[in-house]
């Protein structure tokens, strides 16, 4: 988030400490859910979220879909609830049973061994009239850190079918990629849900059988390397977890996540994910060196690294004590021994096979592609420690150079960590002796001589995940979105792992990935549109006007670009209709430790989504729901892609506004300097080089655009100064513990904010978004028809004659007055209060079957219907009419069972 906004996250309520040990007036007020029954079932096999009634903290930070209900006809209830952590409970009759853990859980067997469900959720993933399939995810050792670990995680998938039949697949986490896919240690399970309890309880192995996956290898090169190398890793094994030195024979052992082997310049070479990869040499079978030193190798970078990174190094402190030959932050080969440091001319291309090299005696040269690039007129002490020499993997940590705060560095914000070469390597030889520059410029030509092919250049290139294989039809999907093998091979997750929500005519997306903290983005051509979350500032503990909380002392942004492993976030589908999606984003106020900044710190999004692109974002912080749970959550921010930039996005007037009336007016940038006087306009049209454009609705307020004083010095903007704030990249995707960092190429994914619109201090706080192909003032008609739509009387069929405007979702509310009744309804639609595009949601219709839908006497064909089950199991009908009226309409909703939705 720019500077200039900053001021706006700062939290009263972490500055008044309020938790939920207070008393009774300070207690967080719980949103009404119906009670539910789970003594008894209803009619019929049918799955929906809920909240089961609990007394403890977990109500107390969790909205109304916490939990889920599978009701089975005559049988019972299979309950997933916070009370154990979402473990399944089968209730029937007065009885009821948990189903037995298959995971090693330390804590009581039957109680909540997830104390606040910090790191444990529930989704349905399919619902039919046969089957419901549940995902239940949980960290057995409920810590962080722990649960950071690949082999931390659990996931489990309850298929159940209408006459209680369940399997259990229970997945744990593994150390390696492989194991995960090939389901090691899993288990299926095999139940019988009965009126009387849990029966016929049967387990076998879960494991899949799956063949040998063959690297890819390109064409060996037989060449001859000058002088007498004393070490030459040739990385041609395509397989296994280590590695084997041609010349000595040492080994090398591979720490990694999997999936090392790639197509080298030589048969195969090493992928290294930058976090965790690295080839270690015991230092017992490290070369022997005395006074003069030689390497060569080529390498394939994906991204520049967070600072210093090594190709190989045997060295304490980063190349302080021995050698160090690798990369710096701005992709420039460094070469340091005993403290001296050598740094090339020359920026090494990403995505590209580069022949490094160095030597060092009496003098020091760095080698790019076969040619000098820098010399040092001084000779070297070298002198190799106690150590194991490291291939792409630091063995001291760094902090991420260019730190917003960078006064701040492993104090506040920005902190060190462990980190390493993104990319691949192949063919490192270690000389024993200074190689002239002739004999690398030979070695170099000789080898692209002997090549018979050029190799693969492509495998570390990296880009945001491909939304063109998704059909276009309107509807949510469940799936995993592929970024990079590194990258994805991170992380434990299910091919249910994020959400992408499609359009039946138009080229747009709703966006929720694993890599942007499963936030909401926007698509179109490629063009990502990402927002800001709920953010908090945790204070400086020694500020005395404004004391930290007692919580959480570390002063950093809590927010979910912090959650970089995604420990607390997670998205599900409430409803997924031809009328509309409901995602749930639930996510927690916490810093780069993965510590919340309070244990009540938890936030839940609802954003509804209809046929037309518009979504309704509401936004609901828990810890100010006396004060209607709303807190600073809105900033337009693009991602930009590995090489894309911001030019490809945006021309200075990035942003035009309007009000509700009257003319619309362009934002150009870069802003007046300490200028953070908002613009009149509630209305914000985003104006990306693309057919259609992101558009912003907020209730009232104005345009706060973002100012370039918090810039990156090393990004231009059409060859001038960057004109908005950012770009930064230390979200998304990244892993390094840090809140603020610029980005210093276009080489990793990126984001850059523009502004936003005052959404929480407006009204219920809730937002609307949506695509256009229009200017602001097309939109005035839409964004009226929301924050001021008309009344709507009940004429027929209607509970109470009463029928609610549901601000939060863009929809109208009403209750039957009995099953499949015929219902009648008169909008009060005016210039004033306009109608456009309305939706229905009819609780209580009692049916599955979908109506015939009447506008102005009218059968509206284009009319979107579904019915979905409600917090309390009924059946709710959902009408959305791609219909508009500036004066008294109609609407009639007749029981039409041969309808289509």
């Amino acid at each position: 988030m720019s500077k200039s906004n900053l001021v706006l996250a700062l939290c009263l309520t972490v500055l008044g400490c309020k938790d939920s040990g207070g008393s009774s007036e300070n207690r967080v007020p719980v949103p009404q859910t119906p009670q539910v029954d789970l003594g008894q079932t209803s009619a019929g096999f049918f799955a929906y979220y809920t909240r089961v009634d609990s007394q403890d903290i977990p109500e107390k930070i969790t909205g109304p879909y916490a939990d889920i209900v599978v009701n089975i006809d005559g049988k019972g209830k299979l309950v997933f609830a916070r009370d154990h952590s979402y473990r399944p409970v089968w209730h029937f009759g007065d009885d009821s049973t948990p189903v037995g853990h298959l995971a090693d859980i330390s804590a009581d067997v039957n109680a909540r061994f997830d104390k606040s469900n910090d790191f444990s959720f529930v989704r349905i993933l399919e619902q039919s009239d046969s089957k419901v399939v549940i995902h239940w995810r949980y960290f057995p050792q409920a810590d962080p850190i722990k649960g950071r670990a690949p082999e931390g995680v659990v996931h489990e998938i309850f298929s159940i079918t209408a006459d209680g039949n369940v399997t259990r697949l229970y997945r744990p986490g593994t150390d390696r990629i492989a194991d995960w896919k090939a389901r090691k240690g899993a288990i299926l399970q095999t139940m019988q849900l009965t009126a009387s309890g849990i029966a016929d309880v049967q387990n076998k192995s879960g494991e899949l059988v799956i063949g040998t996956v063959q690297s890819s290898e390109n064409a060996r090169v037989n060449h001859s390397l000058p002088g007498k190398p004393v070490s030459h890793w040739q990385f041609d094994e395509g397989e296994g977890t280590s590695t084997i030195d041609n010349l000595s024979s040492a080994t090398g052992y591979i720490d990694s996540h999997g999936s090392d082997w790639v197509g080298g310049v030589s048969g195969s070479a090493l992928l290294f994910d930058g976090y965790r990869s690295a080839v270690v040499v015991a230092q017992d079978e490290a070369p022997v060196l005395t006074d003069s030193i030689s390497i060569g190798a080529w390498i394939n970078l994906a991204a520049y690294p967070w600072n210093d990174a090594p190709i190989i190094h045997q060295s304490n402190r980063v190349g302080n004590e021995g050698y160090y030959f690798g990369i710096n932050s701005s992709g420039k080969l460094i070469f340091r021994a005993n403290s001296k440091t050598l740094i090339s001319d020359s920026v090494i291309p990403t995505n590209q096979w580069v022949h490094v090299g160095v030597s060092a005696g009496n003098n020091v040269s760095l080698y790019i592609n076969g040619a000098v690039d820098k010399n040092q007129s001084s000779s070297i002490n070298l002198a190799t420690p106690d150590m194991p020499v490291i291939l792409g993997m630091n063995n001291s940590v760094l902090p991420a150079t260019d730190g917003v705060r960078q006064s701040e560095i492993d104090e506040f914000n920005h902190f060190s960590s462990l980190f390493g070469i993104e990319g691949a390597i192949d063919e490192v030889v270690i000389y024993n002796q200074s190689l002239t520059a002739k004999a690398f410029s030979k070695s170099y030509n000789d080898f692209l001589t002997a090549q018979k092919e050029a190799p693969d250049s492509s495998v570390t290139k990296r880009q945001l995940p491909d939304l063109e294989k998704y059909p276009q039809k309107f509807g949510g999907i469940y799936t995993k979105l592929d970024f990079h093998d590194v990258w994805d091979n991170l992380w434990r997750v299910t091919e249910n792992e994020d959400i992408v929500v499609r359009f039946d005519d138009k080229p747009i997306s709703y966006v929720y990935w694993r890599g942007t903290s499963h936030g909401m983005n926007l698509v179109t051509d490629n063009r990502w549109m990402s927002d800001q979350s709920v953010e908090i500032v945790i204070p400086d503990p020694d500020d005395p006007e404004t004391p930290a909380s007692t919580f959480n002392p570390i002063v950093s942004l809590a927010e979910h670009m912090s959650d970089k492993a995604a420990l607390r976030t997670h998205v599900r589908m409430i409803e997924n209709t031809s009328a509309r999606v409901k995602v749930h984003w639930r996510y927690a106020a916490a810093d780069v430790f993965d510590l919340p900044v309070m244990d009540t710190a938890y936030i839940d999004e609802v954003h509804t989504i209809y046929p037309d692109g518009v979504a309704i974002r509401d936004v609901f912080y828990h810890p100010a729901a006396d004060e209607g749970g709303i807190e600073f959550y809105q900033d337009f921010q693009w991602l930009l892609g590995p090489d894309q930039k911001a030019e490809d996005f945006l021309n200075y007037n990035a942003v035009s506004i309007a009000g509700l009336t009257g003319d619309s007016v362009d934002v150009i940038y870069p802003r007046p300097e300490h200028d953070q006087t908002p613009l009149q306009g509630n209305i914000a049209v985003l104006n990306s080089q693309t057919n259609w454009k992101v558009f912003g609705v907020s209730q009232g307020g104005g345009f706060f655009p973002s100012s370039n004083g918090e810039s990156s010095e090393h990004i231009d903007f059409l060859g001038g100064v960057f004109p908005f704030a950012g770009p930064w990249n230390h979200w998304p995707v990244a892993q390094i513990p840090s809140d603020g960092r610029f980005s210093v190429a276009n080489d990793r994914v990126s984001h850059f904010a523009v502004g936003n619109l005052e959404a929480f201090e407006y009204g219920t706080g809730s937002m609307m978004y949506g695509f256009t192909q229009g200017t602001p003032t097309d939109l005035q008609g839409l964004a009226k028809s929301w924050i001021s739509p008309p009344t709507i009387d009940a004429i027929k069929g209607v509970d109470g004659n009463t029928v609610t405007y549901l601000t939060d979702e863009r929809a109208y509310s009403l209750k039957a007055a009995g099953a499949l009744e015929e219902i009648s309804l008169m909008v009060k639609a005016s210039n004033t209060n306009p109608l456009q595009n309305p939706t229905l949601v009819i609780r209580q219709w009692g049916a599955d079957s979908l109506p015939e839908v009447k506008f102005n006497s009218e059968v509206v064909s284009e009319s979107k219907t579904g019915v979905v089950r409600d917090t309390d199991g009924t059946q709710s009908l959902i009408v959305w009419l791609p219909v508009a009226a500036t004066s008294d309409s109609t609407i009639e909703i007749r029981s039409n069972p041969s309808a289509e939705g």
